[in-house]
């Protein structure tokens, strides 16, 4: 049977393609060009960017502070360099894997999907779970790169742990480091005034601000200058090791902490000194008299034995950590 339909054939006015003679024939149309005397903007190369730093710890490193040798933190037959580069290459391997992961957890994050499979969860108790993790892997991972900067900053001193962890946001960033050019006066600035003109405003290290700041003193707070709110792992003062404030040995030594031990002696104190701040505010709001002021000389005192200890710096960056942590501790409460 023959089908019969409406585009059968040729329809009426059907306008038609002439395949034959396309483009020999004078009917083409012609695409009109731009004027020849018009000017074709060349933008200029763009500058790569680059941090200068008093180190670039590829070719240049910082050498071990002397307590750290002394305390036998970093051995003296490491301290060569072969050792130093092996040390900081481990170290920025380390920082640069717990970044990248930070990262790729941040875009699932954002995009909620579970970082490990790159899909969204399909069920109701598998989105729960991821909604923990989003909550508190990033925080996690921060403070896996604090601890790894606090390890650090034990073996080479503060200045070269703030140029360090530059260096490594730089490099995960994919911006060159450099060492910087040498300042034109007649004698060379300090290594911590170099750190300071270098300061990176988007790394970690910068001081606290704002609410992290809530009920500091204005004395303390211009005492303090730019101490880092994180836990410290200072090393203990000679004269305390001397005293005998950390014990005695079997031989009846005076013992050395380590930066292990030292640590464990923080977070105690941390968490003493934590307390006594949620005890404060609450005490404000109480009708006992005198009480806030009370808690307030056995903060004071707290903060006067670790200094006694470990030095005014290292107390003035517990301070600022525990005010810290107790003004997130707060906003928590205040969120539930």
């Amino acid at each position: 049977m023959r089908r019969r339909g409406r585009w059968r054939g040729k329809v009426p006015a059907q306008m038609e393609i002439h395949w034959q003679g396309a483009g020999t024939t004078g009917t083409v149309p012609v695409i009109p060009t731009a004027p020849q005397s018009l000017p074709i903007a060349i933008r200029p190369p763009v500058e790569p960017l680059v941090q200068y730093l008093p180190w670039d710890f590829k070719t240049t490193f910082p050498q071990p502070t002397q307590e750290a040798l002394d305390a036998g933190t970093f051995p003296e037959e490491d301290a060569t360099p072969e050792g130093i580069r092996s040390v900081h290459d481990e170290h920025a391997r380390q920082t640069l894997a717990t970044l990248h992961d930070l990262d790729a957890f941040l875009d699932a994050r954002h995009h909620g999907v579970d970082p490990a499979t790159g899909k969204p969860p399909r069920t109701a108790a598998s989105r729960q779970r991821l909604q923990e993790r989003f909550k508190t892997e990033p925080a996690r991972l921060e403070h896996a790169v604090e601890v790894l900067m606090d390890v650090y900053e034990t073996v080479f001193g503060p200045d070269a742990a703030s140029a360090f962890i530059k260096a490594i946001r730089a490099w995960h960033a994919g911006i060159k480091v450099e060492v910087e050019a040498a300042p034109k006066t007649l004698s060379p600035l300090p290594s911590a005034a170099r750190a300071i003109q270098f300061i990176n405003h988007a790394t970690a290290d910068t001081p606290p601000s704002g609410p992290r700041d809530a009920g500091l003193n204005p004395s303390v707070s211009a005492r303090r200058g730019r101490v880092v709110a994180r836990l410290p792992v200072p090393r203990p003062l000679h004269a305390a090791i001397s005293a005998g404030h950390f014990g005695q040995d079997e031989s009846s030594r005076h013992i050395r902490p380590g930066a292990h031990e030292v640590r464990e002696i923080t977070e105690c104190h941390a968490e003493k000194l934590i307390g006594i701040l949620d005890s404060i505010q609450q005490a404000r709001g109480s009708c006992v008299p005198g009480e806030a002021n009370r808690l307030q000389g056995l903060f004071d005192a707290g903060l006067a034995a670790y200094a006694e200890d470990f030095g005014q710096h290292a107390a003035d960056q517990l301070e600022a950590y525990t005010r810290r942590q107790a003004s997130l501790d707060s906003g928590c409460r205040r969120e539930r």
